[in-house]
């Protein structure tokens, strides 16, 4: 987002030169790197003005691959307490990987709209990987596969309907690619959560918690360094309702 609005206070400040036949490095000498975007102003406001398709197709691919990140550790705690294999941990990626959450977990069910969006944008994003990005057959599948229900969601959450794409057509990432997928992955992202709050035991959080704890603990006796991480297990562990003995317990496994 910084970079989104950067772009765009660039263009305005740009403004100032209007009529001007200069170059960026001529009328900003003292700009680190500005050799590099050496174009007269006013082709520099054009270029400012449209970065924001540039800067979707960077970030939203960052995004999905932060998220994957995220569900390769879940996965990895759903290993440690035998709730998946290894075998299915080391196949998690962004095609298959709510999928596999659910699947392991008992009663764990994302919610249907928030997936069929994500794997929408997720194909989208490949034709921008493997497709030059433009529409492929792929992504035209897709879009016929997504119920509508879901598309009225896309509508609420970006304030668009999501384009009903030809093949060969060029695939838009910008900003309502971008804020509809920030939507999605923090939505599947907290229901995750929810769900590994219920799956794994009190233990494994307290485990957690001392761990965070210990990062920023201070001197004190037993009695007040259990009521520090308990104030912090309100912060950074609210769902989890710990005793003073899951934490004593997990300070003793953690050698304290």
């Amino acid at each position: 987002m910084g970079l989104l609005a950067g772009s765009k206070l660039a263009a305005q400040t740009l403004n100032l030169t209007a009529g001007s036949t200069l170059t960026l490095s001529q009328i900003f000498p003292k700009v680190e790197h500005i050799a590099r975007f050496n174009l007269r102003a006013d082709r520099a406001r054009q270029v400012l003005e449209e970065a924001e398709i540039l800067l979707g197709i960077l970030a939203v691919p960052q995004i999905l691959a932060l998220h994957e990140d995220l569900f390769q550790g879940m996965s990895s705690m759903l290993v440690t307490e035998g709730l998946m294999t290894v075998g299915q941990a080391s196949g998690i990626k962004t095609a298959n990987m709510h999928e596999r959450i659910q699947g392991v977990i008992p009663g764990a069910q994302f919610t249907p709209e928030s997936l069929e969006l994500f794997h929408l944008v997720r194909v989208a994003r490949n034709t921008h990987i493997h497709s030059g990005g433009r529409a492929d057959q792929t992504l035209i599948n897709r879009i016929q596969s997504v119920p509508q229900g879901a598309f009225e969601v896309w509508d609420r959450i970006t304030g668009e309907p999501f384009p009903p794409y030809s093949v060969g057509d060029p695939v838009r990432m910008g900003l309502h690619e971008l804020l509809g997928i920030l939507a999605i992955t923090k939505r599947l992202a907290e229901e995750a959560n929810g769900f590994l709050q219920s799956a794994l035991p009190v233990s494994r959080w307290a485990d957690m918690l001392v761990a965070d704890w210990i990062q920023q603990r201070r001197p004190g006796n037993r009695a007040q360094m259990i009521k520090s991480a308990l104030g912090l297990s309100r912060v950074n562990f609210g769902a989890i309702r710990f005793a003073a003995s899951d934490i004593e317990d997990a300070m003793i496994r953690a050698g304290i």
